[in-house]
């Protein structure tokens, strides 16, 4: 027999309430902002790193270009240096160079100084002697022969040519002396001291010993020596001297 038990009706769902909604939505826009935030941290990450990597990147290139601009600059800055020390050092050795150039000449032009013991002495004897040769009555030249040594050995004689003997122990020995009046004359008529000069040869065994005093006007004194083109002196400086001297006494006295 069929069974007539009564079946009980299913009862239907209930439907969502207003507060289920409510908390569906909310459980929705929670679960939305984690992802947002997951999101956010990963593109605050993505974003931080893209700017290490950008800034490594600009501090690369600024460092190799620093390397390529900077290293030619110091480079030249070494090689200027360089330069500017070789040059410095070129230049000292040039004017050293220039100063030994210099005190050789000056040495070349002293050798033929003759020093002499007594400076004072020797320049109250000089100045008689150039005062007889300035004041002395002019001569005439004894031939061809001696006019041609008068114009070879005393320039600016003027005709003032002097000559007498001197023994000096070993016999008398001849001797021609003369001032040069012409390049003094100037200097004379301004009341100048400058410009003097006297030379005298000596005559000693068939060679002739060509002395000059000079006046050196910026030291005031008078200085004895070998003529310019002297390359081995006659006698020593010391005997010059003392000839020089007595030459000097002589011509004071003879040369009227």
């Amino acid at each position: 027999m069929p069974d007539e038990t009564p079946q009980t009706p299913e009862t239907p769902p209930a439907k969502p309430t207003l507060a289920d909604h409510g908390k569906k939505a909310v459980d929705i826009a929670e679960r939305t902002a984690g992802v947002a935030e997951s999101a956010g941290n990963a593109i605050s990450a993505i974003k931080w790193t893209a700017i290490a990597i950008v800034a490594l990147t600009f501090a690369g290139l600024a460092y190799g270009t620093y390397k390529i601009i900077a290293a030619p600059a110091k480079a030249v800055g070494n090689a200027a240096g360089a330069v500017s020390d070789g040059v410095k050092a070129g230049a000292g050795k040039i004017k050293d160079g220039a100063g030994k150039i210099k005190d050789g000449g000056a040495g070349v032009i002293n050798r033929l100084d003759i020093a002499v013991p007594d400076q004072f002495a020797f320049n109250a004897l000089s100045e008689a002697a150039f005062t007889a040769l300035a004041t002395m009555e002019p001569t005439k030249a004894d031939g061809v022969k001696d006019r041609m040594a008068r114009a070879k050995n005393f320039g600016g004689h003027e005709g003032r040519v002097c000559k007498f003997t001197v023994d000096f122990g070993t016999g008398a020995l001849p001797v021609t002396m003369a001032a040069d009046n012409k390049s003094h004359a100037t200097a004379k008529a301004l009341g100048s001291q400058d410009d003097r000069q006297m030379r005298f040869i000596l005559t000693a065994a068939g060679d002739d010993i060509t002395v000059k005093v000079t006046w050196d006007n910026e030291k005031r004194l008078w200085t004895p020596g070998w003529k310019s083109t002297t390359l081995k002196k006659p006698i020593d400086d010391r005997i010059a001297a003392a000839r020089a001297r007595d030459v000097l006494i002589k011509a004071a006295k003879e040369c009227r």
